[in-house]
């Protein structure tokens, strides 16, 4: 029997699920990497400005001017983005010989990809300092494995994502009202946003889902 429940901390909403290192048969886990207990942790981190934020108001600037300075980090007007390894040998030559064995809603891709803050016993960040699509990241096969109870958390996830969209934009139009940005100004710009008021997303009551992997 397996669990998923939820937690929140300073603004950041994180499902936990212990079914995560007991999915080598789920398509999303795998990997044609160097590194076969990736699990999904294909994801090149995209931190928001909402992300940010939050993590500047945990008095966590230092980790925001590591990113800043990363060598593998793409840094955009308004995100930074953590790039991590891609075999594109090995998935040409894949694309190649498995032409037609991939859903058509799947990116094999993610079988060549591997996050550049993961470890051998998984991501190395605590939850409250990675971008929030990784902290409520489901694989289908849970959600599939929870049925109906999964609408509380489904419903969780598109709220918070429209929490950051709307203040992401907030945040935007403030930096393009002061004319700086990451790219431009990156001190100025993260005072702006350490400065920017928003309100918090408020932490809700979720009921913990139990489930057995077969249940689907």
């Amino acid at each position: 029997m397996y669990k998923l429940s939820y937690e929140y901390k300073d603004n950041i909403p994180v499902f936990k699920c212990n079914f995560c290192g007991h999915c080598s048969k789920i398509l999303e886990s795998t990997s044609h990497t160097t590194t076969e207990n990736r699990g999904c942790c294909w994801y090149f981190p995209k931190y928001t400005l909402v992300d940010i934020k939050n993590i500047l108001d945990m008095e966590k600037k230092n980790f925001i001017l590591a990113l800043l300075n990363m060598k593998n980090a793409v840094i955009n007007k308004y995100s930074i983005e953590v790039i991590g390894n891609f075999d594109e040998e090995k998935y040409l030559n894949f694309i190649k010989e498995n032409p037609d064995s991939i859903e058509d809603n799947f990116d094999p891709k993610l079988f060549f990809r591997v996050c550049a803050f993961f470890r051998p016993n998984g991501c190395h960040l605590d939850f409250r300092l990675r971008p929030h699509p990784c902290n409520l990241y489901l694989c289908r096969t849970v959600i599939g494995c929870c049925e109906e109870e999964y609408k509380n958390f489904s419903r969780e996830r598109k709220d918070y994502f429209s929490y950051c969209n709307y203040f992401n934009e907030s945040i935007r139009q403030t930096l393009m009202d002061a004319k700086v940005n990451l790219q431009s100004a990156p001190f100025k710009a993260l005072e702006i946003i350490e400065n920017f008021e928003m309100p918090p997303f408020g932490e809700k009551e979720l009921k913990s889902i139990s489930f057995n992997e077969k249940r689907s």
